[in-house]
């Protein structure tokens, strides 16, 4: 009986060693993780100052946007891409998903956001076709509410996208 009690002990010590090992390194991994998040929210942060004072420089000497305001905003969509899929390998090793309206983490079997309410989009592969079918082609006016760059004019100006101008919307 004795023995049977060391040896389930010695069973549930190793057992409870394991998971925290396990919940260890899932740890270690998500802060690896946010850590990158937070140097790559740094860089938007630094190329934000530098456009503005990009934009400032500009503007004091009477010179129209050029390409090089252009490619740092390129530059920061792509870095904000980047940190959309840090957002979603982390929440994917937390075993959530992120709400396509409001950006919160919500478990990955939740059929709504708790934060905002919004419906989530289902994930797994058998319900793909349900979303195809559902799925509604975009208005051409509503396609983006982000500012998007043209081609350079003659005058050596990026211009807005025609949605950007309607709205008078410049970042």
């Amino acid at each position: 009986m004795a023995n049977d009690f060391f040896s389930h002990l010695g069973k549930t010590l190793t057992d409870t060693a394991k998971n925290v090992g396990e919940k260890t390194d899932e740890f270690i991994s998500v802060q690896k993780l946010r850590s990158q998040q937070s140097s790559l929210e740094s860089k938007i942060n630094k190329d934000y100052k530098l456009i503005g004072e990009l934009v400032y420089q500009k503007y004091v000497n009477g010179e129209p946007y050029s390409e090089d305001l252009a490619a740092l905003c390129r530059e920061i969509m792509q870095t904000q891409s980047d940190i959309t899929d840090l957002k979603d390998k982390i929440a994917d090793r937390k075993g959530q998903t992120i709400c396509p309206v409001c950006g919160a983490a919500v478990p990955k079997d939740a059929d709504y956001c708790m934060k905002c309410g919004s419906p989530i989009p289902m994930q797994d592969a058998e319900y793909a076709h349900y979303e195809e079918a559902f799925s509604e082609e975009p208005d051409e006016k509503e396609e983006s509410a982000d500012t998007t760059f043209d081609e350079k004019s003659d005058a050596g100006e990026v211009k807005l996208d025609d949605k950007a101008e309607e709205t008078g919307k410049e970042e």
